[in-house]
Protein backbone atom coordinates (compact mmCIF):
# COMPACT_ATOMS: atom_id res chain seq x y z
CA UNK A 1 0.00 0.00 0.00
CA UNK A 2 1.40 3.38 -0.95
CA UNK A 3 1.46 6.62 1.03
CA UNK A 4 -1.12 8.28 -1.23
CA UNK A 5 -3.72 5.61 -0.57
CA UNK A 6 -3.09 5.69 3.19
CA UNK A 7 -3.59 9.46 3.17
CA UNK A 8 -6.80 9.13 1.15
CA UNK A 9 -8.14 6.51 3.58
CA UNK A 10 -7.61 8.88 6.51
CA UNK A 11 -9.32 11.72 4.62
CA UNK A 12 -12.28 9.49 3.78
CA UNK A 13 -12.63 8.42 7.43
CA UNK A 14 -13.34 12.01 8.42
CA UNK A 15 -16.49 11.97 6.27
CA UNK A 16 -17.81 8.54 7.27
CA UNK A 17 -21.06 8.24 9.24
CA UNK A 18 -21.26 6.53 12.62
CA UNK A 19 -21.15 2.98 11.21
CA UNK A 20 -19.51 2.19 7.88
CA UNK A 21 -17.90 -0.57 5.87
CA UNK A 22 -14.67 -0.57 3.90
CA UNK A 23 -16.76 -0.43 0.72
CA UNK A 24 -18.09 2.94 1.84
CA UNK A 25 -14.52 4.17 2.33
CA UNK A 26 -13.48 2.93 -1.12
CA UNK A 27 -16.54 4.51 -2.74
CA UNK A 28 -15.69 7.84 -1.11
CA UNK A 29 -12.11 7.69 -2.37
CA UNK A 30 -13.14 6.80 -5.93
CA UNK A 31 -15.78 9.54 -5.90
CA UNK A 32 -13.19 12.17 -4.96
CA UNK A 33 -10.09 10.89 -6.76
CA UNK A 34 -11.56 9.00 -9.70
CA UNK A 35 -9.92 5.82 -10.84
CA UNK A 36 -6.21 5.95 -10.26
CA UNK A 37 -3.43 3.41 -10.32
CA UNK A 38 -2.73 4.34 -6.68
CA UNK A 39 -6.14 3.24 -5.40
CA UNK A 40 -6.09 -0.16 -3.75
CA UNK A 41 -8.92 -2.53 -2.88
CA UNK A 42 -11.21 -3.20 0.06
CA UNK A 43 -8.87 -5.83 1.50
CA UNK A 44 -6.09 -3.26 1.76
CA UNK A 45 -8.40 -0.78 3.44
CA UNK A 46 -9.60 -3.41 5.93
CA UNK A 47 -6.04 -4.43 6.76
CA UNK A 48 -4.99 -0.81 7.26
CA UNK A 49 -8.00 -0.06 9.50
CA UNK A 50 -7.37 -3.16 11.62
CA UNK A 51 -3.77 -1.99 12.14
CA UNK A 52 -4.95 1.47 13.19
CA UNK A 53 -7.00 0.59 16.27
CA UNK A 54 -6.62 4.18 17.48
CA UNK A 55 -8.85 5.36 14.60
CA UNK A 56 -11.63 2.78 14.35
CA UNK A 57 -13.22 -0.10 16.23
CA UNK A 58 -14.54 -3.15 14.46
CA UNK A 59 -18.08 -3.84 15.72
CA UNK A 60 -19.20 -6.54 13.34
CA UNK A 61 -18.35 -8.53 10.25
CA UNK A 62 -16.81 -5.80 8.11
CA UNK A 63 -18.57 -3.00 10.00
CA UNK A 64 -16.50 -0.31 11.68
CA UNK A 65 -17.18 2.74 13.81
CA UNK A 66 -14.89 5.73 14.22
CA UNK A 67 -13.44 6.08 17.71
CA UNK A 68 -14.67 9.65 18.08
CA UNK A 69 -18.21 8.25 18.30
CA UNK A 70 -19.55 6.29 21.23
CA UNK A 71 -20.54 2.71 20.43
CA UNK A 72 -24.21 2.19 21.25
Amino acid sequence: MNKFFKKWILEALEEMPNEFTVSHVLDNIVEKRGTSMYIGNTQGIGYYLCKREDLVTRIGDGVYVRNDYEIQ
